[in-house]
């Protein structure tokens, strides 16, 4: 089977069940394609559902059938920019919900509709930018140095090399990565309390070459076996907690769940979401157990990959009622070039990187 038939079933299935990420996994890996041809029908995908709004428009206009062959030949056409409209959610192909928040950030949303570098974490536990280098253009693939020590950008296929393999790198995107910079810079004792599969923790122990103490817990038993795992193939020092623990941290940083539309060029199905949800409930009480492990004058790091409203400075300001936290002035911090300060926090605005909000709280009683 070709690439193209492959991504005609891709979008059929896309069509009935609306979860690409999903698709793809139930259908490349048994596709018979090479990686290339993979990540070839996996950018297809991924353009369906970033201009689906507009597509949608535009097979409207000319009167077609919304099928797979319509769709796989608008994004061949790639003449997103062509088919004029003055309909903002139609034009930067979004929900009622998203054009509300965007309405006055342009920048973002032309910013959030383009294809993102993949982005790979060096790992200074087992290897080094040099290292890696050397492998990547062995591989003939492309390598751009970041801001960030840790930080390289290549093709997409670049996350099935051998520095990932390896384990010499893990991919992770750019404006992650300075969040696990921002932590480390505050403590020597830090836990990762929303750690997932451990990408940041791993990150913390990749900056500081396992020179500082790394705690990590999530609530999900199987994602702290994974980290588990991963910690033993990266070389990281990490602790990974059973829940309940005494411990106190200089810092407890809260990745916490959320819309995500901040990883909107990664997964552009964000997009089309029509409000926060449940999430700024999770959050607050996510928050709230969080802040109970904090050292007196310790920080409680709270990051999501959103910018609504209600998952950022409304969080923040029902925790900080009653509470023995403020917020910091972040001046100690590095890279704060980088940080677009706001009332509550900071947006992050990496040059290629998701946008993140973060809000760091210092506690100022026992």
């Amino acid at each position: 089977m070709d690439s193209k038939a492959v991504a005609i079933r891709v979008i059929t299935k896309y069509l009935k069940k609306n979860k690409m990420a999903m698709c793809l996994r139930d259908i490349l890996p048994s596709s018979g394609l090479s990686l290339e041809e993979r990540q070839n029908v996996a950018d297809i995908a991924h353009n369906v559902v970033r201009w689906k709004r507009l597509y949608d428009h535009v097979l409207e206009e000319i009167g077609l059938a919304k099928s797979p062959d319509a769709y796989l030949n608008l994004v061949l056409e790639s003449k997103q920019n062509d088919w004029a409209t003055d309909d903002f959610e139609i034009k930067y192909s979004v929900s009622s919900y998203v054009a509300s928040l965007f309405k006055n950030r342009l920048k973002w949303i032309k910013y959030l509709n383009e294809k993102p570098p993949t982005t790979l974490c060096i790992n200074f536990n087992k290897s080094n930018a040099k290292e890696i280098t050397h492998i990547l253009e062995m591989e003939c693939l492309p390598v751009e140095k970041s801001i960030l020590e840790t930080a390289i950008f290549t093709s997409s296929t670049g996350r099935y090399s051998s520095v990932v393999t390896k384990n010499f790198a893990h991919v992770q995107d750019e404006s992650s990565q300075l969040i696990a910079y921002i932590a480390v810079s505050l403590g020597d004792n830090i836990l990762d309390f929303c750690a997932g599969n451990g990408g940041k923790s791993l990150t913390m122990a990749s900056i500081t070459r396992n020179r500082k103490k790394i705690y990590a817990y999530d609530i999900n038993l199987q994602k702290r076996l994974t980290l588990e795992r991963r910690s033993k193939e990266y070389n990281a020092e990490i602790s990974v907690l059973e829940k309940p623990f005494d411990k106190k941290f200089d810092l407890v940083l809260v990745d916490a769940p959320c819309t995500g539309i901040g990883a909107a060029r990664r997964n552009p199905e964000t997009k089309y979401v029509d409000g926060p949800g449940k999430y700024p409930d999770m959050q607050l009480k996510i928050l709230e157990e969080a802040a109970k492990k904090v050292k007196p004058n310790g920080y409680l790091f709270y990051t999501v990959c959103t910018f609504t409203l209600e998952e950022t400075h409304e969080v923040i300001k029902k925790f900080l009622k009653e509470k023995d936290f403020k917020i910091s002035n972040q001046n100690n911090i590095p890279y704060t070039k980088f940080l677009n300060k706001t009332r509550s926090g900071s947006f992050i605005f990496l040059p290629k990187g998701d946008i993140f909000f973060i809000s760091l709280l210092k506690k100022i009683k026992n």
